[in-house]
């Protein structure tokens, strides 16, 4: 293939909630943070199926830019160009409430102190203050990042 072929592939990039589709559209990149690191995805990338972590999704290089979305865990698949977002909840920037996010990351913090020995009520709340801290992050809320450490 040649190399000014390739520069003009693109990804066809949807977005998927349990309940919506939320975005379909052609990008330049994907960034994801599966459970086994950041993933960049680019056009003619290898087949993959990876379990997403709660996080922020990065899409680049769509016609309206770069946009950020925040997931809630679930699947990310790419297949020769075709590159799935599918999550139990998505949420764009516009639908984030900054007061919502910063209650769920407090009381998040709150019920993986409670825990204990309790490793799935530890799981869940590490994954709930991961969503709410994507949340802040999207938003550019400096507080992120600004807890003690777990």
């Amino acid at each position: 293939m040649s190399e000014s072929h390739a520069a003009s592939r693109r990804l066809n990039v949807s977005l998927v909630a349990a309940d919506r589709k939320v975005w379909q559209g052609t990008a330049d990149m994907v960034i994801a943070r599966t459970t086994e690191g950041d993933t960049g995805v680019l056009p003619g990338h290898q087949p993959i199926l990876s379990i997403l972590a709660p996080s922020v999704v990065t899409i680049r290089g769509t016609e309206e830019g770069t946009m950020d979305v925040v997931v809630s865990g679930g699947f990310l698949s790419v297949a020769r160009d075709d590159v799935s977002v599918l999550a139990e909840s998505v949420l764009l920037p516009s639908e984030i409430d900054l007061p919502t996010a910063r209650d769920l990351a407090a009381t998040a913090r709150a019920a993986e102190d409670a825990a204990g020995d309790d490793t799935a009520a530890r799981d869940q709340a590490q994954a709930d203050l991961r969503f709410a801290e994507a949340q802040l992050r999207v938003l550019g809320d400096a507080s992120v990042g600004a807890t003690t450490a777990h």
